[in-house]
């Protein structure tokens, strides 16, 4: 194992979430529960941004992390859909209620979805080799060897300041949806990697200060992410009608309302967290 600093072994971060992502994927070949799905997803997306991270450090191994991350590509993205259906689901119950309305034909159609949706997803985990995860596990262990501090500390930097870069020219552009889902996902990878420097006992890039507005900020991007989700399911199932009902239109009146008003708040977050960021 390779010690960096006072904190923790750096592959033994990589080894936790390892083994507790095959639990979670074990669990899961017996029943498909959200909960389950989203832990494994969330163990997932750590293990391929800590390949990401190994990448920067061996940069002549260009295909590192596509290699020992490509058998899962498959899987994450299953684990994926079904946390967008969960997304989908709380954002029409929570509006619902707050409605005061009933949408019997919407909930049989979200119930058929997931039918549909768990049992493709399940029968994708049954069906992926268990053949996948040693060369994971021996390709990691061995690229996180003999790794000296100011390789990592060059690596998680290379890593966020590209991602800053990136995410900082979407935030100065006109914010689409593709650019918003894009700024989402490179503030994770950088929450993701400052968490990794801290653990190894290396100084984060940046201050409480400033980690305190990049979660203000991925708060209110999710609420926006989880906003167009739930437009794009209630868009399919008003498509496969001839006609909408007056509170279907209202609703989709109110989620097109707070598309708006939340498009605008996710601008104005990232204005003032890239100015700081890039500063």
């Amino acid at each position: 194992m390779a010690y960096v600093g006072k904190g923790a072994p750096l592959f033994s971060l990589f080894e936790r979430q390892f083994n507790e992502a095959k639990i979670s994927f074990n669990s899961l070949g017996k029943s498909l529960k959200s909960k389950k799905a989203l832990e494994l997803e969330g163990k997932l997306i750590f293990l391929n941004i800590y390949l990401n991270l190994l990448s920067k450090v061996h940069f002549k191994e260009e295909k590192l992390k596509f290699e020992l991350f490509g058998p899962f590509k498959t899987i994450c993205k299953g684990l994926k859909r079904i946390h967008h259906f969960k997304m989908v689901s709380d954002a029409f119950y929570i509006e619902k209620s707050r409605m005061d309305m009933e949408y019997n034909s919407y909930e049989k159609y979200l119930i058929a979805e997931k039918k549909e949706l768990y049992k493709e997803v399940y029968e994708g985990l049954l069906f992926s080799s268990p053949d996948i995860w040693e060369p994971l596990y021996t390709g990691a262990d061995h690229y996180s060897k003999e790794i000296q501090p100011l390789m990592i500390n060059t690596a998680t930097t290379q890593l966020i300041n590209e991602e800053i870069e990136y995410c900082g020219s979407n935030g100065d552009s006109h914010l689409d949806s593709q650019a918003i889902k894009e700024i989402l996902e490179g503030l994770r990878i950088i929450i993701a990697v400052e968490n990794i420097t801290i653990a190894i006992g290396l100084n984060p890039l940046f201050t409480g200060a400033i980690h305190g507005e990049i979660k203000e900020l991925c708060q209110v991007l999710n609420k926006w992410h989880q906003n167009h989700l739930f437009a794009q399911y209630l868009s399919s199932f008003l498509s496969e009608k001839d006609q909408a009902g007056t509170k279907y239109l209202e609703l989709v009146k109110n989620i097109k309302s707070n598309k708006q008003r939340l498009t605008k708040e996710v601008a104005g977050h990232c204005k003032y967290t890239f100015a700081k960021l890039l500063s």
